[in-house]
């Protein structure tokens, strides 16, 4: 195999360092850099890329034959694009499919060969293939199996295969729309669109080219728009249909020219609508149109020679002229290449205008050949239409029939189920019910037992703080009038003996022993009331204190009831020693006042702050539960708010 390569790759150095190598792998492995290093006009390396396959055969790299196989049908070297070498070098490759680990290489090895015999327009071999790629593709390959189906369907289209092609293209719009391409479904619904035309079946094809357009339109694809208008356009024109026809055909011109000229559709457009105007006595327009389509040429010369639209146009225009021999030549000339391009329409047309220039010629025994040979084609046509249209619309209504019957046991098979479901239904309900009802009752029964836990424990709390004032009032008319009274006696008798200095320490006593007294009982909230009280603490804790005190108090005599006073004057006292006690505090603001029927009270402070959540939940607070347990004592609420390095605001609100 060396000396092979060796012969192929004379005088390019950089591929024959490539094949010093003798080992088949090697060379295989160096073909994907030579590979991509070719130039279209490269016809050294597509020799080496074809001479390296045919002599690969026992090789164990199958799947990288398959790969590089694959490559070079696409390869632009003019030495390997021989239809027959292609499709000789897939046939190898396919002959070791069984060696191959990729579904999708035996697959597209199939789809590549199938394709080649559809260009040779072997359209059985082709359909055949197509079958063989889709059974070898996997169910991950599903892009590659919708494409084969398409393309299948095409190659139906092209045999006359009605019923076959819709299948095909069915089968391919549904594995494209579940792939969510939506070009490659409009491609599909298009290809349906002129295989139901071709049958004469226009009502189908209508509806899909309307259902087109209206997408391409939401799209904003002018061209596309302009294609499926001109293609209805062409079936208005077989049915008669001819207002609509030069509508249609209108609409698809005032789309052009394209954001990104196609001169071939533009061009066509312009060469039908000059069809049309010649067919109907026009002539003026029917030059206009054909001389802009005459424009176009030089993009696409090819069309002058070989296109039976172009030359059925000119030899129609030639014969609106009444030059009966150009038009003659021409119309030969599109007779021609219509059945080239075997598209029964434009045979159709040129038998016709062939036909016409001989009756015009005076040759009437050609025109009477041409007529019997065009009835004879539209006859056969008609049948062959006939026949694959009734086998259509009775495939349909066998469809029909079985979907209804399939329908018809899908409705007793879910009646059943349905009941079952019910029964299911309702046992599955009846024991929801039943543990609902169970989960209910024992929350109920659990909220009660905490609910009469708490008002326990708020009465227990209600009762030992009413306990607690009533032994402070006990204990504080002890003091001031037991022990107050002795020190008062004891003062006197030093004084008498004129002892100063034990004087002074019993005036401080004395002073202290009154402070105690009035912090266990406030006496001047009995006698000057709840306002009054408040603004004498204040007034102690500014004289005694650093901190600056300021204050907004409202005279609220008669307003509240002794209980309530007594709570909110031992709330003022709880929240004010809290400042002093643990805020780190420069200022301290209370007000006191009545709004409707509520009496606020709101203690601020400008210190530390804390974190409430933490301090409510956190036993050894018990300053705040106290506070909340002497509002709740009066049916108030309190409500704190507090944020670290910012300060406290605590509001107490009784309702009277």
């Amino acid at each position: 195999m060396g000396c092979v390569l060796a012969s192929i790759l004379v005088n390019t150095h950089s591929i024959a360092q490539a094949t010093q190598d003798t080992n088949p792998q090697t060379d295989l492995q160096h073909l994907a850099s030579l590979f991509e290093d070719a130039e279209p006009s490269d016809s050294i390396t597509g020799v080496y890329l074809k001479n390296l396959i045919l002599q690969s055969e026992n090789l164990s790299e199958y799947d990288l034959m398959a790969d590089y196989v694959l490559q070079l049908v696409h390869h632009p070297s003019s030495s390997i694009q021989d239809p027959e070498l292609k499709r000789r070098l897939l046939k190898q490759a396919i002959s070791h499919e069984n060696e191959l680990s990729k579904s999708e290489d035996k697959g597209n090895l199939h789809l590549k060969l199938a394709g080649n015999y559809f260009d040779l327009e072997q359209f059985d071999s082709a359909i055949m293939e197509y079958g063989k790629a889709i059974e070898r593709f996997s169910d991950k390959d599903s892009i590659f199996i919708a494409d084969s189906y398409f393309f299948r369907g095409q190659a139906r289209d092209y045999k006359g295969d009605l019923v076959g092609g819709m299948q095909d293209y069915q089968y391919a719009r549904d594995i494209y729309s579940n792939l969510q391409d939506e070009e490659y479904v409009n491609y599909v619904d298009g290809g349906m669109a002129i295989l139901f035309s071709k049958f004469a079946i226009y009502n189908e094809a209508e509806k899909i080219r309307n259902s087109l357009i209206t997408t391409y339109r939401q799209a904003k694809d002018p061209r596309n728009v302009a294609i499926q208008l001109y293609n209805q356009a062409e079936d208005f024109g077989k049915q008669g249909r001819y207002e609509e026809q030069k509508i249609y055909l209108q609409k698809a011109d005032s789309l052009t020219p394209f954001d990104q000229r196609d001169f071939y559709t533009e061009s066509m457009i312009k060469l039908s609508l000059s069809n049309y105007f010649g067919e109907h006595g026009d002539i003026q327009k029917q030059k206009e149109y054909f001389e802009q389509a005459k424009e176009m040429l030089p993009e696409v010369p090819e069309i002058a020679t070989t296109n039976p639209v172009y030359l059925n146009a000119k030899a129609l225009l030639a014969y609106s002229e009444g030059n009966f021999s150009a038009a003659n030549q021409l119309a030969n000339a599109s007779l021609d290449a219509a059945k080239k391009s075997k598209n029964m329409d434009h045979l159709i047309k040129a038998y016709k205008l062939l036909g016409d220039t001989y009756n015009d010629l005076g040759q009437s025994a050609k025109a009477y050949e041409v007529r019997q040979k065009l009835t004879q084609y539209t006859d056969s046509i008609f049948s062959a239409n006939q026949a694959t249209t009734f086998s259509y619309y009775q495939t349909l209504y066998e469809t029909e029939r079985k979907e209804k019957e399939i329908l018809t046991k899908t409705q007793e098979i879910e009646a059943i189920s349905q009941r079952n479901q019910a029964r299911l239904r309702l046992i599955g309900i009846s024991v929801f019910f039943l543990i609902i009802s169970g989960v209910v009752i024992f929350l109920w029964k659990n909220l009660q037992h905490e609910k009469k836990k708490k008002d326990m424990q708020s009465r227990f709390s209600q009762e030992l703080l009413k306990n607690q004032e009533e032994e402070r009032v006990r204990i504080s008319k002890d003091l001031h009038d037991g022990l107050g009274q002795s020190l008062l006696l004891i003062k006197n008798k030093v004084a008498l003996n004129k002892d100063n200095t034990t004087g002074e320490l019993l005036d401080t006593a004395i002073s202290e022993l009154r402070a105690i007294a009035r912090s266990l009982h406030p006496m001047q909230l009995e006698k000057l009331g709840l306002s009054k009280a408040a603004e004498n603490l204040l007034d102690q804790i500014d004289r005694e204190t650093d901190i600056f005190v300021s204050s907004e108090i409202e005279d609220l005599k008669g307003i509240l009831k002794k209980e309530e006073e007594l709570q909110l004057y031992r709330i003022l006292q709880e929240s004010i020693n809290n400042v002093l006690k643990h805020s780190q505090a420069s200022a301290l603001r209370v007000i006191f006042n009545k709004s409707g029927k509520r009496v606020e009270l709101r203690i601020e402070d400008n210190g530390k702050g804390f974190d409430f959540s933490e301090k409510l939940n956190d036993f050894q607070s018990l300053g705040l539960k106290t506070l909340k347990e002497r509002i709740a004592s009066v049916n108030g609420s309190m409500k704190i708010n507090s944020e670290k390095g910012v300060g406290t605001s605590l509001s107490f609100i009784v309702y009277v």
